[in-house]
């Protein structure tokens, strides 16, 4: 046990540092991180499962329940609430929910720091980083409460960093499964498993047919994890591919549904140009949604970096390039949604974008070299952090 504590030393007092920032914020906005929340419909799907029930007894107006035939069903994918079933058979009534969202987030400070201690880096780089794509995002608002929204993106973070982990550890079936549990929480996680999946099918060295064989044999324990959802969904809705957000009365009743064209450049200019404003008394104003570049200053160090990387090398790697694409084509999907998720600070649904962003930056095409930090990109991790807790305080001091 000692020979671990010293062995870890560094990460343990930055995880006890970044749970003392959170009992701060908490204490500041006056919220509990032993507690729960109202929003938790995640909990609510978890109960009626322990009863039998794939749907809830009765309406519940201030959260986004799906209506079927006449029955509410949580209108979101599932994995949240199997995440929560054991928590539930052990606390019964009063689950710690925020408190599981903060170790989730915790988490993944950790998969962060132990996948950059691969490389040749100082201690501080590694902090910084971990810290960077966890603190300076808008992961952190995210992570106080355990509303469904917030619950569903913590989880999809850290199960999308944990593939980012398993591809630089070359174990491509973990890679296909955890991005698949990921779409249990955020559908759109499932564009990554097609750039993985076109990845490996390019550089893979055996002849096109064996690579096809070995990749469809890799990405069984994936299947298999979506052929759970596909039934879940036909139990609930007849649909195996309708986890329920079509049965919004919200999206039921909007001219262009769910999905559209017509929302993608009014998306666009909210999350590319919507900014914080400040007036001459120095009170602090903000859109919801606001420039995803602003809340995020990790994807301006991105591009920053692909931008200085292509200059000293003068070419592109196949990788990032994939990468690049893949993350502005998840941007577009974000855009064609009628909504850009509500109450918020910053401009939470490009949260998803974050662990994709965090390999194109860390990708190095021969292995583990050195990775180090430049002043400007040390600004961007410190202002995400300063702009992060600031908005955290605000938005829950509404």
């Amino acid at each position: 046990m000692r020979s671990f504590i010293k062995k870890n030393s560094n990460i343990i007092i930055a995880i006890i540092l970044l749970f003392l920032m959170i009992i701060f914020i908490d204490t500041i906005v006056k919220k509990s991180i032993i507690g729960n929340t109202v929003w938790n419909s995640y909990e609510l799907q978890a109960r009626a499962w322990l009863n039998g029930k794939t749907y809830l007894d009765h309406d519940y107006p201030h959260l986004e329940l799906a209506i079927y035939h006449n029955k509410y069903f949580v209108s979101f994918p599932p994995l949240p609430s199997v995440i929560l079933l054991p928590f539930i058979i052990a606390f019964g009534n009063s689950i710690p929910a925020n408190l599981i969202s903060f170790f989730f987030f915790a988490m993944e400070f950790v998969v962060i720091y132990k996948i950059i201690s691969y490389y040749k880096n100082n201690e501080l780089s590694a902090l910084l980083l971990a810290t960077g794509f966890t603190l300076g995002t808008n992961l952190l608002s995210l992570c106080i409460d355990s509303g469904v929204w917030f619950f569903a993106q913590i989880n999809n973070n850290f199960l999308c960093i944990l593939a980012v982990y398993f591809f630089l550890k070359r174990k491509k079936a973990l890679v296909y499964l955890f991005l698949a549990l990921a779409v249990g929480c955020r559908p759109f996680s499932a564009i990554y498993m097609i750039m993985f999946f076109i990845y490996y099918l390019i550089t893979e060295k055996e002849i096109l047919p064996r690579r096809i064989v070995n990749n469809l044999r890799a990405v069984i324990p994936a299947m298999l994890v979506a052929v759970i959802y596909m039934i879940y969904n036909y139990i609930r809705f007849d649909n195996i591919l309708e986890f329920g957000h079509n049965y919004l009365p919200e999206f039921v009743n909007a001219q262009n549904g769910q999905f559209s064209i017509h929302y993608l450049l009014g998306n666009l200019k909210q999350l590319f140009f919507n900014s914080i404003n400040i007036d001459k008394k120095l009170n602090l104003s903000f859109s919801m949604p606001f420039s995803f570049f602003i809340a995020n200053p990790v994807i301006i160090m991105y591009v920053y970096h692909t931008i200085k990387n292509f200059i000293k090398t003068k070419k592109v790697e196949l990788f990032r390039l994939m990468i690049l694409i893949t993350v502005f084509i998840n941007i577009i999907f974000i855009c064609l949604h009628r909504t850009l998720g509500a109450w918020q600070f910053g401009a939470r649904y490009t949260c998803d974008i974050l662990p994709f962003v965090f390999l194109g930056f860390i990708y190095r095409k021969n292995g583990n070299g050195e990775l180090k930090l430049d002043k400007f990109e040390i600004v961007c991790i410190i202002l995400g952090i300063i702009i992060n807790i600031f908005g955290a305080i605000i938005m829950y001091s509404y």
